[in-house]
């Protein structure tokens, strides 16, 4: 049952951080497309870790978007407070998913390896 809970509570702090990353915050150091991947709160609702993908130009600016997204996070768990109906608001963690840039790196090696189209066609 605590499992069911945890899910719905994760589920509703992704969609409430989502509009107020969409709606709400009005920093123009974030001008990358930001995107959440998956939420994970603890048994005891008090901390809340977001993964976040950050896409950008580079990396020093995929960094700086990063960057300020963390330190908005009080800003954040004000603005989620007033969202999601808990009693206690967690305090909110954010990560770098990096899952994008390794299957990035992935599909990479793989093209490199070059397999002529003579060999594929003749098993």
């Amino acid at each position: 049952m605590q499992e069911n809970r945890l899910q719905r509570v994760n589920s509703e702090i992704k969609k409430a951080i989502s509009t107020i990353l969409a709606e709400d915050i009005r920093d123009p150091r974030l001008n990358g497309l930001i995107s959440i991947t998956r939420v994970e709160t603890t048994n005891d609702l008090s901390h809340c870790t977001i993964y976040v993908s950050v896409y950008a130009k580079d990396k020093i600016e995929q960094k700086i978007n990063f960057n300020t997204l963390k330190h908005s996070a009080g800003f954040i768990r004000k603005l989620l407070s007033s969202r999601v109906d808990l009693r206690i608001t967690p305090e909110l963690h954010f990560k770098l998913d990096e899952g994008f840039d390794n299957s990035e790196k992935m599909t990479k090696l793989i093209e490199s390896l070059n397999i002529p189209k003579e060999e594929e066609s003749a098993n």
